[in-house]
């Protein structure tokens, strides 16, 4: 990525690596990251200015983040994710259809006094009897019970962030035996979600939500004064908070090229990874929600070390991929 004076300076890893693990991991990101057009590059750099500490750093990209991808729901404009300032990210418009999958937490309705009955009585209803959530057809009283939960639930989505998600085929294609697995920590430990569950002791609980490539599509198409070119583009690092969980992909060629997820579990150099892709907001319907459970123990990368090893090892198997021999850096 294309980065200011200072920017640069603050990325370089021997300015990074007195400021910590998380700092040093960040930055290389932005070193390693190749999908970032240089008008983005620009928008970006202009934002955040002449910061000279790793700490305004991260807070002018906080803001960043907030201004130009988190944006809300009323902004008439779409999340640069989806514009044409950031046209080398764009994944293919045609992508055949399929299903995608995401993982949501859903604890924050259970603490919203307008939602905390509702969300309540929907759990009690269906987390015992989940079969129900994937029926056609259920009684007019659970029936209207989802639909008014999912309505509300949307109205509390007050931003239209873009949606992180990846390819049901790449868990086996076969939801009915997804949901049968330990499928909350499974999606979190692929996804490379470090920040679940965020309280000790306390589970969180999760949906487990599918919806097509064409219904996102549709959605866009549906805006039509947002201003987006594109439905689907694959994450870099501008579209989230600073993560040493995130590392970016190669930029391989054609506009199917995807992020690739750290895997939290992942004990072995692997060159089999799990695609990642942002897509375009959407309403949740009812039909969307597939399962229900709960986030209970902590994933493997706790210490700063495993942080270091587990990025190292990912990195070691994206340089697998043809013509990525050179990609990023292996962090001693």
């Amino acid at each position: 990525m294309d980065l200011s004076p200072p920017l640069h300076e603050l990325a370089s890893d021997a300015v990074a690596s007195p400021a910590g693990t998380t700092a040093r991991c960040t930055a290389g990101n932005f070193r390693w990251e190749r999908a970032v057009a240089d008008e983005r590059a620009a928008e970006y750099n202009a934002y955040v200015g002449e910061v000279s500490s790793h700490k305004d750093w991260k807070a002018e990209h906080k803001g960043y983040v907030s201004s130009f991808v988190h944006v809300p729901k009323d902004l008439p404009r779409s999340a640069d994710c989806f514009m044409a300032v950031n046209s080398r990210a764009t994944l293919d418009e045609h992508l055949d259809n399929t299903f995608l999958l995401r993982l949501e937490s859903i604890d924050y309705l259970f603490d919203q006094p307008l939602v905390a009955d509702l969300a309540q009585a929907f759990w009690q209803r269906f987390f015992n009897s989940q079969k129900d959530l994937r029926k056609n057809s259920l009684s007019d009283t659970d029936e209207a019970l989802r639909t008014e939960f999912v309505t509300q639930w949307n109205a509390q989505r007050i931003q239209a962030r873009p949606m992180f998600a990846t390819f049901l085929n790449d868990f086996g294609g076969d939801l009915k035996q997804l949901v049968k697995t330990d499928w909350p920590h499974l999606l979190r430990d692929r996804l490379g979600l470090t920040h679940w569950p965020s309280t000790a002791g306390r589970p969180l609980p999760v949906a487990l939500m599918c919806f097509t490539l064409d219904e996102v599509r549709q959605a866009r198409a549906m805006a039509t004064r947002k201003g987006a070119v594109s439905s689907f583009s694959r994450p870099t690092v501008l579209d989230s908070e600073m993560s040493a969980a995130f590392i970016p992909a190669p930029l391989l060629p054609g506009n199917r090229s995807y992020g690739y997820t750290l895997d939290l579990a992942g004990t072995e150099v692997t060159d089999s990874f799990t695609p990642e892709l942002l897509t375009f907001p959407i309403d949740y319907q009812p039909r969307h929600i597939k399962a229900l459970g709960f986030i209970s123990r902590e994933h493997g990368l706790q210490e700063d070390e495993s942080v270091l090893a587990a990025r190292n090892r990912h990195v070691q198997g994206l340089r697998r991929l043809p013509g990525c021999e050179s990609f990023g850096e292996v962090m001693a």
